[in-house]
């Protein structure tokens, strides 16, 4: 079933999209390559969060660069993803590292001594924690970063003489309209891929050892930071789009 459903995806993709889609299977699956790496590094026993930052910085380039093309509109992005995961990483370790998180939470009753596993797998498990963070957050701004960018870049095209702080400020605007419905996305993404994890909560469950509960704080806090990731990225996009394509911004022409 799982090979048909491939099959399935790949053929609308091509047929629908074209050539453009091609090249963006071509991306997914260097992406695919690319985390496979990382993660069979970090298994090698390599640095986590090290890995996790060489994956990020290669699936970035990948999805920017090989998918859209080098130009400003990629440039911009490129740069706006760099400076979030710069500003964040810190916070992303203090997350990792201070909210017990991490480990295999309590409901992955297979993880266990009497069932032939041993949760002593011999990894930094608040590295990867940090790791598996930084990951969730490049997947959802990348393409904030880049929807922000190249809208911004048409208004540039269609209102030349708009000047640095304008155009900025449009940013901010195209970015807000962006903004609910990635929020909407993430939320229910997170709702569907959890709804079986709620019905368990709900049996078996209070509402307070629910709230405390590992898996559901794990959880809640990658949809956190994927959602401040994704609100940090919009005006950092605009205000390096509105630099990049006026060479010098809030620059009056």
């Amino acid at each position: 079933m799982l090979l048909i459903l491939l099959i399935v995806f790949v053929l609308l993709t091509l047929l629908i999209g074209g050539d453009r889609s091609a090249k963006a299977l071509v991306t997914l699956m260097g992406n695919a390559a690319v985390l496979s790496a990382a993660l069979m590094g970090i298994y090698l026993g390599l640095n986590s969060l090290i890995c996790a930052m060489a994956a990020c910085f290669c699936v970035t380039l990948l999805t920017l660069f090989y998918q859209n093309d080098i130009n400003r509109k990629t440039k911009a992005a490129f740069w706006s993803v760099a400076l979030v995961i710069l500003l964040l990483t810190g916070f992303l370790w203090y997350l990792g590292a201070f909210t017990a998180t991490q480990g295999f939470p309590v409901g992955q009753y297979e993880i266990r001594e009497s069932n032939g596993y041993s949760g002593r797998i011999g990894i930094d498990m608040q590295m990867l924690q940090t790791a598996s963070l930084l990951m969730l957050l490049i997947g959802a701004i990348i393409d904030t970063a880049l929807a922000v960018t190249s809208a911004l870049w048409e208004v540039h095209q269609n209102n030349p003489r708009l000047t640095g702080s304008e155009l900025f400020l449009s940013g901010i605007s195209i970015g807000r309209d962006i903004l609910s419905s990635t929020v909407n996305t993430l939320f229910f993404i997170f709702m569907a891929e959890y709804f079986t994890l709620f019905l368990q909560f709900m049996e078996y469950y209070s509402f307070a050892q629910m709230i405390n509960s590992k898996e559901f704080v794990q959880e809640a806090i990658s949809i956190a930071v994927s959602g401040i990731g994704c609100i940090l990225i919009i005006p950092i996009s605009a205000l390096l789009g509105a630099a990049f394509y006026k060479r010098t911004c809030f620059r009056k022409e």
